[in-house]
C-alpha cells in the first residue's frame, strides 16, 4: 500500500493493533507492579531500586535517537521498519521475563547491578522494537482522519495489553505458590506473548517501499555528524516540540498514578491486593468505552482540542483522589470512572498527532525522517516515566514508608501526593501547550499540498 493512500482495510489496522497488546501489556505490568515487587516482594530498598532503574534511562537518552536515526535509513528486503520486529521477538521476550526474575538474598549491590542490567536490556530491546512499530504507522497513510482510524484500532490493543498487564499480572502471581514464583512465572508468560503479538504485526503488516538512504551516498557525512543535523532538523519542527512537550507532562503525571496506585489502595484506602485488579478493571473498562466516543469526538473537533478535554476531565479526577479516605471504596470507584473517560483522549490523540507534526517536519526539511521523530517522542516519554518511578521511590523512602505494614501520617501523605495531587497538576501545566499547537484540519491539507501528498 502506498504512503499517501487514504484508505486501510480492515485487516492491516487489527494486524497493526495485535502489537500493541504485547507492548502495552509489559508496559503497563512495569509501571504499575515493578517498583512494589522490588520493594515488598524483592525486598529491595526503594532508594536502590529507583536508581538502578536510572541507570536504563541514562543509555536511553543515546538510544533512542540513535535508533530512530538508524531506522530511517535501513534498506532491507523485510522493509526499513518492519526487520527489527522480524529479529526483535525473541530477544525482547526473553529481556521482559529476565527482569522480574530478582534471585533471593541480595546485597543492596548485588540488587542494584541486577536491575539496572536486566532492565537496561529490556529498555533497549523495547526500543528497538517499539520505535519502529510506531513509526510504519506514520508511513501507512497520510490522511488526517484515517490517521485517527488506524490509531482508534491501535489503542483497543493497547488497552487489551493494559488491562493483561495490569490486571491479570495481579490474578496469576495471587495464583502462585508464593508472590516470588508468581511474579516470574507471569513475566515469562508476558514476554511469551509480547514475542508473540510482535511476530505477529512483521507477519500481517507490510509498510511502504522506501527509496535510497541518504546515508548511501558518496559524500555522506560522518555518523555523528549525520545525527546531529537530523536531530537538530527535527528539533526546529515547532508543532512537534509543542505536542511532545505536552505528551511528557501527561505521560509523567499518569506514569505517577501507575507507580503509586497499589500503594494507595492498600495503604491509603486499607484495601487489599485483590482490590488492585477490580480498581484497575473499572478503570481500563471505561477507558475502553470511551475510545468510541473520542473516536467521535475527533472527527468533529480539532485533535488538540479533544485532547484539552480530556486532559481537564481526567485532571479533575486525579485531584479528587486526595480526600478519600479509607474505606471509600464507592467514591474511588466514582472518581476512577472519571479519571478513566478523560484518559481515553490520551490513549487515541496524540497518537494520530503526531504524524500530521511529522508531515509539517517533512514540508520544512524536504526529507522525511520519521524515526528519528520517534525516536525523540520515545524518549522523552520513557524518561517522563523513569522520572516518575524515581519522585515514587524518593518519596517512600524520605516519608519512612515500610513494607507490608501500617504506614505512617508522613508516608500516607506522600502517597497521597504522589497519586492525585502531583499527577493532576502535571496535566493542567500541558493545557497551554496544547492551545499553542497550530496544526488543523485545514492546515494538514495545506501542508499535503506542498509535500505533494495526495
Amino acid at each position: 500500500m502506498s504512503p499517501s493512500a487514504s484508505r486501510l482495510s480492515l485487516g492491516t489496522k487489527l494486524g497493526y493493533a495485535v502489537g500493541n497488546v504485547g507492548l502495552q501489556m509489559l508496559i503497563a505490568a512495569m509501571s504499575f507492579l515493578l517498583m512494589i515487587f522490588y520493594t515488598d516482594v524483592a525486598l529491595v530498598p526503594p532508594a536502590v531500586a529507583g536508581a538502578a532503574l536510572l541507570v536504563g534511562k541514562v543509555w536511553d537518552t543515546i538510544n533512542d535517537p540513535l535508533f530512530g536515526w538508524m531506522t530511517d535509513r535501513t534498506r532491507s528486503r523485510h522493509g526499513r521498519h518492519r526487520v527489527y520486529l522480524i529479529y526483535g521477538a525473541i530477544p525482547l521476550g526473553l529481556a521482559a521475563a529476565a527482569v522480574w526474575m530478582v534471585p533471593p538474598g541480595l546485597s543492596p549491590v548485588a540488587a542494584f547491578l541486577w536491575i539496572a542490567i536486566t532492565y537496561t536490556v529490556f529498555d533497549t530491546m523495547m526500543t528497538l522494537v517499539q520505535l519502529p512499530y510506531q513509526a510504519m504507522a506514520a508511513n501507512m497513510t497520510q490522511d488526517y482522519d484515517e490517521r485517527t482510524s488506524l490509531t482508534a484500532f491501535a489503542s483497543m490493543g493497547a488497552l487489551l495489553g493494559f488491562f493483561a498487564g495490569s490486571v491479570l499480572m495481579p490474578v496469576l502471581v495471587r495464583a502462585a505458590p508464593d508472590a516470588r514464583t508468581g511474579y516470574a512465572l507471569a513475566g515469562a508468560v508476558f514476554g511469551l506473548v509480547a514475542g508473540v503479538a510482535v511476530a505477529v504485526v512483521a507477519w500481517r503488516v507490510r509498510e511502504p517501499a522506501a527509496g535510497a538512504p541518504p546515508a548511501a551516498e558518496a559524500d555522506a557525512p560522518p555518523l555523528w555528524a549525520s545525527v546531529r543535523a537530523t536531530l537538530a532538523t527535527t528539533l526546529h519542527n515547532r508543532p512537534f516540540l509543542l505536542l511532545m512537550s505536552a505528551a511528557t507532562l501527561v505521560r509523567l503525571g499518569l506514569t505517577l498514578v501507575q507507580a503509586s496506585l497499589a500503594y494507595f489502595v492498600i495503604y491509603q484506602l486499607q484495601g487489599d491486593k485483590g482490590d488492585l485488579p477490580r480498581f484497575m478493571g473499572t478503570l481500563l473498562g471505561v477507558v475502553g468505552l470511551s475510545l468510541f466516543v473520542w473516536k467521535v469526538v475527533v472527527d468533529r473537533w480539532e485533535k488538540n482540542r479533544a485532547y484539552i478535554l480530556g486532559l481537564v476531565l481526567c485532571a479533575a479526577g486525579l485531584l479528587a483522589l486526595y480526600w478519600v479516605k479509607p474505606g471509600d471504596q464507592h467514591l474511588m470507584t466514582a472518581i476512577l470512572v472519571v479519571v478513566g473517560i478523560g484518559m481515553g483522549a490520551h490513549w487515541i490523540v496524540p497518537f494520530a498527532m503526531v504524524p500530521d507534526t511529522i508531515d509539517h517536519g517533512h514540508m520544512q526539511a524536504g526529507e522525511r525522517q520519521t524515526g528519528m521523530y520517534y525516536g525523540l517522542y520515545g524518549l522523552m516519554d520513557k524518561l517522563a516515566r523513569t522520572l516518575a518511578t524515581v519522585l515514587v521511590a524518593g518519596m517512600l523512602d524520605v516519608t519512612g514508608y515500610v513494607p507490608n505494614v501500617a504506614q505512617s501520617a508522613d508516608a500516607l501523605q506522600g502517597i497521597a501526593l504522589m497519586t492525585g495531587v502531583l499527577p493532576g497538576l502535571c496535566l493542567v501545566l500541558a493545557i497551554p501547550l496544547l492551545l499553542a499547537y497550530p496544526i488543523t484540519r485545514a492546515r494538514h491539507a495545506e501542508i499535503r499540498g506542498h509535500t505533494g501528498m495526495h
